[in-house]
């Protein structure tokens, strides 16, 4: 999954931007990753009012305009 983000990341902004990507594993994330429920469902988020993006192009999306302004350094 977190390839399938890269690569939307490197559609989007290129091979500049998606290179700067360090993966590294950290403790500290992967507790708090632990500690997320299991059992969340898709049709669950839907009840409780949430939407799913289409893909990972439309969050990355969503985040530069909505986190960025629309802008972004290459």
């Amino acid at each position: 999954m977190v390839g399938e983000q890269i690569d939307a990341l490197r559609r989007i902004a290129g091979d500049r931007v998606a290179n700067r990507i360090v993966r590294v594993r950290d403790s500290g994330i992967a507790t708090i990753i632990g500690g997320w429920p299991q059992s969340f469902t898709a049709e669950r988020a839907v009840t409780l009012g949430f939407r799913a993006d289409p893909d990972f192009d439309a969050i990355v999306k969503a985040h530069i305009n909505d986190e960025r302004g629309g802008m972004f350094v290459a």
